[in-house]
């Protein structure tokens, strides 16, 4: 499979479109394309571990992917993972994660929702600490968000 995404940068202060190529079938490999050439390459088992190792290499050059991938509240579920992670969940500490948080990877986020891997890996190491808190369980929220969760569909912004 081979396919070109435009994408949102942030570089200099200044937001550009520049294009991914996402290349393979797994393991995954991303080109991050400028106006003035090939910028960065990536592999992965799937997009999203892709998108991470090719955020490590831009962000000490100053560059920011503005996508939903570099959001600091957002994980593939294990099935789409399985499938290259072309989707993934937005999380929420206090309510259930459903279809209704399903975010394409590669879609636009603004920059002030763009974080660093690490920020990104100490929200997931919260919400997983958080999921395990019995509180939700008794939470009535928790519950009515969860059980109409068949009513929703997928955010595709």
């Amino acid at each position: 499979m081979n396919e070109e995404i435009p994408i949102r940068v942030q570089f200099d202060d200044q937001e550009t479109e520049w294009k991914i190529l996402v290349e393979g079938d797994g393991p995954w490999q991303l080109r991050l394309e400028s106006p003035h050439g090939i910028e960065a390459s990536a592999n992965g088992d799937n997009v999203f571990q892709a998108l991470r190792s090719m955020r490590a290499e831009l962000a000490p050059r100053g560059i920011a992917l503005c996508c939903n991938g570099a959001r600091a509240n957002v994980r593939p579920s294990g099935l789409s993972s399985s499938h290259g992670a072309w989707t993934i969940y937005v999380l929420h500490m206090w309510r259930p994660t459903t279809v209704r948080d399903l975010v394409p990877t590669f879609n636009y986020a603004p920059p002030n929702l763009i974080t660093s891997i690490e920020e990104q890996d100490a929200y997931w190491e919260r919400h997983l600490k958080n999921r395990k808190n019995w509180l939700n369980f008794i939470n009535p929220i928790w519950w009515l968000y969860f059980l109409t969760a068949s009513w929703g569909k997928p955010k595709w912004r």
